[in-house]
């Protein structure tokens, strides 16, 4: 089955963890990200999955067409992973990164360019050095 992110990040997908599951790893292994394996955690808006890269867990979190979070330990370079699911997934540039109290890098993706998120993290302690990353670009 070829599948997008047109088919559970640009509309609902059906609350299935398995087709979830599905979905997100032919999306990622198509985009050329291989090695790296998607569980889905929580079928239901907002959308919650586990990711394994070698011995890392990353996180990624989502409500459909709105926005989408990329939560990744700090020991990982994650410059290639980021250009791919901006440029070949979902064909928008992250709006805002962060780190969290748990020594992770996330990253934002928003639909609507972020301008509010970036608002209600701004002095925040659990936004460690939160940073705008450009302007939304689709």
């Amino acid at each position: 089955m070829s599948t997008n992110a047109a088919t559970w990040f640009y509309s609902t997908p059906e609350a299935n963890v398995f087709l979830i599951t599905e979905r997100l790893n032919g999306t990622f292994w198509q985009a050329r990200i291989a090695g790296l394996y998607w569980r889905c955690t929580h079928p239901q808006s907002p959308f919650a999955a586990e990711g394994y890269w070698a011995d890392e867990v990353l996180e990624l979190k989502w409500v459909p067409n709105q926005w989408l979070t990329l939560r990744v330990p700090q020991s990982l370079d994650v410059d290639l992973l980021v250009d791919a699911v901006s440029r070949r997934i979902l064909g928008i540039t992250p709006v805002l990164t962060y780190g969290d109290l748990l020594g992770n890098i996330v990253y934002e993706w928003h639909v609507d360019g972020g301008q509010q998120r970036w608002r209600e993290i701004q002095g925040m302690p659990e936004f460690v050095r939160p940073r705008r990353l450009g302007k939304r670009g689709r």
